[in-house]
């Protein structure tokens, strides 16, 4: 009998959350991730959860709530995972996640669930794209002169600079770099790349890891409405790194080459439609002396406000001394059918990124 009670208590131990696993935050009070609070109200059979805050969860961290500990939950409640979800689709279910201080330019948790940070030895490199769940699309000049095997990609990832979101992000090592063949940086041209993870170690679909759909190479665009987000380099080391987001519109061919020999370029410029150019209006994220390399610019699909496409990759920062903003991107779709051959020469599915 005596081996019996002790076996019960060591199971109630195991699922009931330590008093000491949180930090306290009030008499019979703790703090945990919203998805371990219970406390909420039930109206006609439905739990709604209480995602407000109080000065009592002002003492906790902003992923955090001040919570009963007797409504503390011993796992999280969470979404069930997404296998099947079609690309390019945004499911922003933590809306009400918020750092001091948060503004429109940051983007929210798994708002863009396909972006990918990408590090090197020395810390992050640049941001990239999630088209399957075993490749990364960013551009060569990210990562030409790094090894693959120095190479690691954090898909999942919001704030860089704590882990209690409230689904895990996920890290992979690279097997192999694809840059395309005509990349050249003098003058810059073709500037794309393509990041393989193991066979065996795959990115698994969550709802902060989805892959991104990529367009037709037919496909024309007409986009008023578009999203670049991404991180800032300068941004870590802080105490809350949160990917940025601004929004953006897409520019007709003719423009981009009026634009483009307008400015930096010259005159003399031979535009071809491997670059696309984006205007808007200026900010911080988006103007000049900003490291934001590959950071992905997105657009709505056609007919569905809710799914993006990859439209572009940032090839050059923004030049924001003049009267409009002018961004310089690789423009993906051109690359569509080098990209598909390259992951079918490695029997890779390619369902995964078409529309």
């Amino acid at each position: 009998m005596w081996l019996h009670r002790v076996v019960v208590l060591f199971v109630l131990a195991i699922l009931t959350p330590s008093l000491t696993a949180f930090q306290s935050c009030g008499q019979d009070k703790q703090c945990v991730p919203y998805e371990q609070c219970n406390e909420g109200l039930m109206v006609d059979g439905k739990f709604y959860p209480d995602r407000s805050r109080t000065t009592m969860d002002e003492q906790c961290h902003y992923m955090e709530k001040c919570c009963n500990i007797q409504d503390t939950l011993s796992t999280p409640t969470l979404p069930a995972e997404a296998t099947n979800w079609p690309c390019g689709g945004r499911h922003d279910l933590w809306y009400y996640l918020r750092p001091l201080g948060y503004k429109q330019r940051e983007a929210k948790f798994g708002e863009f669930p396909w972006l990918v940070a990408v590090y090197g030895a020395e810390g992050y490199l640049c941001s990239g794209a999630l088209i399957t769940p075993l490749a990364v699309v960013t551009t060569a000049h990210c990562v030409q002169s790094v090894e693959p095997g120095k190479l690691r990609l954090v898909a999942g990832e919001w704030d860089a600079a704590v882990e209690l979101e409230p689904q895990p992000h996920q890290e992979r090592s690279v097997t192999e770099s694809v840059l395309h063949p005509n990349y050249t940086q003098m003058p810059l041209a073709h500037n794309m790349a393509i990041i393989l993870v193991d066979k065996d170690t795959p990115f698994q679909l969550t709802p902060n890891v989805q892959p991104i759909c990529l367009p037709p190479p037919q496909m024309s665009y007409n986009y008023s409405q578009c999203y670049v987000s991404g991180w800032q380099r300068g941004d870590f080391g802080g105490s809350a790194i949160l990917p940025k987001r601004w929004t953006l519109y897409v520019l007709p061919p003719d423009q981009c080459r009026a634009k483009l020999r307008l400015s930096f370029l010259g005159r003399r410029h031979a535009h071809n439609d491997t670059l696309l150019c984006a205007g808007g209006d200026k900010g911080d994220f988006v103007c000049g002396d900003v490291d934001m390399a590959a950071v992905p610019l997105m657009c709505p699909l056609s007919g569905h406000d809710d799914r993006f496409l990859l439209a572009g990759l940032v090839t050059r920062t923004a030049r924001c001394d003049g009267p409009q903003l002018l961004g310089i991107y690789t423009n993906v779709k051109i690359y569509r059918q080098w990209i598909d051959l390259k992951l079918r020469e490695r029997d890779l599915d390619i369902r995964q990124y078409m529309v």
